[in-house]
C-alpha cells in the first residue's frame, strides 16, 4: 500500500512538473528516417506511452540537437529507435533497483539549478551590501585633523542549498546528501574608508576573493559542493547631520558593488557548476550617535541589482543509471541522455528593486575600531550580519 500510495503521490508531482505534451514527438533527421515517440497514454508514474517522462522532456527541449546528433552519425531509423529502448530500459532499472529518491535525474536536475539559480539572484546582493558597514555616518574630512580607517570585515548571509543537494543527488553523487541545507554564507573582505574635503562627505572602498576550498571547515562541510567568488565595490557618503558631542550624525549615501564567482558541485564523473555576475547600486541613510565609546547606529537602504547566472552539467549517465548496458552508449553519442547540458536566468536593475533595514554599534577604543551589524532584507527574507576590526581615526 505505501509502494502504491507513494507511486500515486510522485505521478500527482509529475503532472505538475511536466509540460504538456502533444500525443507524440517527431524525431525526422532526413533521409526518409523518422522516430516517433509515443506520449498520448500513461502507463506508469514516471512513463508515458512507455517511455520515461525524463527521456520525453529531453526530447522535446533538444530535438535540434538530437536530430543533428542522428543526421551526423548516418543512424537508421531501426537503430534510433533501439538506443531509445536502451535507454527506457536503464531508466526503468534505474527506478526498479536503486532506491534512489528521484524518479527523474534529469528534470530533477534542471528544476534544481533553476530552483539555485533564483536564490543566487537574492542572496549575493546581499552578501554585497555587508560589506564596508562603518558605525559613524560620516567619518569626517581628512583635513586638518585625518579621518580614515581600513581593516576586515567578516559577514555572513543565509544561504538555502536544499537545490543543490537535490542536484547532487539527482547526479548519482554518493556524498550528495552529506551537503547541509542550509549555509551561513561566508564573506571576508578588506575596506578601508577617508574622510573627504571641503564638503562633509567620506568614501568607502572593499574588495574581496573567497574560495572553499581553502577554508578547510567550510571545504570539509560542503563536500562535494564547492564555491568561489571575487568582488569590489565602493560608496560615498554625504553628511546631512555633523553632529558632535551627543549629537546625532545623519547621512545619504550612494554605492556600487561587482561580484563575479561560481558554485557547484562534483564528484563520480558528474559536475553542475553555475557562473554568476551581480551588480549592484545602493542607496542609503544612516544615522549614528557616539555615547562615550560606544556607537550605536540604524539605517535603510534601497538596493537594486542585475544578475546573470549560468549553469552548465556534466552527466556520467552510466554512473547515474547504475547501468553496464553497452548500447547505452549509442543513447548518449545521439543525444537521447545529454553529457552535457546549460541554461540560466538574468535579472534587471528594475526587477530586484529591494529595501533592507540595518543597523549595530560600534566599540569605539582610541585608535582600534570594532563594529557589529546585522541587516534584513525585507522582500527575500534573507538575514545577515557581520562583524569588522579596523584601525581608525574618526
Amino acid at each position: 500500500m505505501k509502494k502504491v500510495k507513494f507511486f500515486a503521490m510522485a505521478l500527482a508531482s509529475l503532472v505538475i512538473a511536466f509540460p504538456s505534451f502533444s500525443e507524440s514527438i517527431t524525431l525526422n533527421w532526413g533521409n526518409g528516417e523518422t522516430l516517433t515517440i509515443d506520449t498520448s497514454d500513461s502507463s506508469g508514474a514516471n512513463v508515458v506511452g512507455n517511455v520515461p517522462l525524463d527521456i520525453i522532456k529531453i526530447a522535446a527541449e533538444h530535438l535540434g540537437e538530437i536530430q543533428t546528433a542522428l543526421a551526423n552519425a548516418g543512424v537508421s531509423s531501426s537503430d534510433a529507435k533501439n538506443a531509445l529502448n536502451q535507454a527506457t530500459t536503464a531508466y526503468k532499472d534505474y527506478v526498479n533497483n536503486s532506491g534512489i529518491s528521484t524518479l527523474n535525474p534529469y528534470t530533477t536536475t534542471v528544476n534544481g539549478l533553476n530552483d539555485f539559480s533564483d536564490i543566487m539572484l537574492d542572496v549575493v546582493p546581499n552578501t554585497q551590501i555587508q560589506q564596508n558597514v562603518w558605525a559613524n555616518a560620516w567619518i569626517g574630512h581628512i583635513l586638518p585633523k585625518p579621518n580614515l580607517g581600513f581593516g576586515i570585515n567578516a559577514g555572513v548571509s543565509k544561504l538555502d542549498l536544499q537545490p543543490l543537494v537535490s542536484v547532487a543527488k539527482a547526479l548519482g553523487m554518493k556524498n550528495g546528501g552529506d551537503i547541509p541545507e542550509t549555509l551561513v554564507m561566508p564573506t571576508i573582505t578588506a575596506d578601508v574608508r577617508v574622510g573627504g574635503f571641503i564638503l562633509p562627505f567620506d568614501v568607502g572602498f572593499t574588495a574581496m576573493s573567497i574560495d572553499s576550498n581553502t577554508i578547510k571547515p567550510i571545504g570539509k562541510a560542503m563536500d562535494p559542493a564547492y564555491f568561489d567568488f571575487f568582488m569590489l565595490g565602493g560608496d560615498v557618503r554625504y553628511a546631512i547631520l555633523k553632529g558632535g558631542l551627543l549629537r546625532p550624525k545623519l547621512s545619504v549615501g550612494l554605492g556600487g558593488y561587482y561580484t563575479k564567482g561560481n558554485f557547484g558541485v562534483e564528484q563520480d564523473g558528474s559536475r553542475a557548476q553555475l557562473d554568476f555576475d551581480t551588480t549592484s547600486i545602493v542607496l542609503s541613510t544612516q544615522a549614528s550617535i557616539k555615547l562615550l565609546c560606544l556607537v550605536p547606529f540604524v539605517g535603510a537602504r534601497v538596493m537594486m541589482s542585475k544578475s546573470n547566472v549560468d549553469w552548465k552539467v556534466h552527466a556520467n549517465w552510466a554512473s547515474i543509471l547504475n547501468t553496464n548496458n553497452s548500447n547505452i552508449e549509442k543513447a548518449l553519442s545521439y543525444g537521447f541522455l545529454p553529457s552535457d547540458f546549460s541554461d540560466g536566468v538574468s535579472s534587471k536593475f528594475t526587477d530586484h528593486v529591494r529595501p533592507v533595514l540595518y543597523g549595530g554599534f560600534a566599540i569605539d577604543m582610541m585608535v582600534v575600531d570594532l563594529t557589529f551589524s546585522a541587516s534584513y532584507d525585507v522582500v527575500s527574507k534573507i538575514p545577515s550580519g557581520a562583524v569588522s576590526l579596523r584601525l581608525a581615526l574618526n
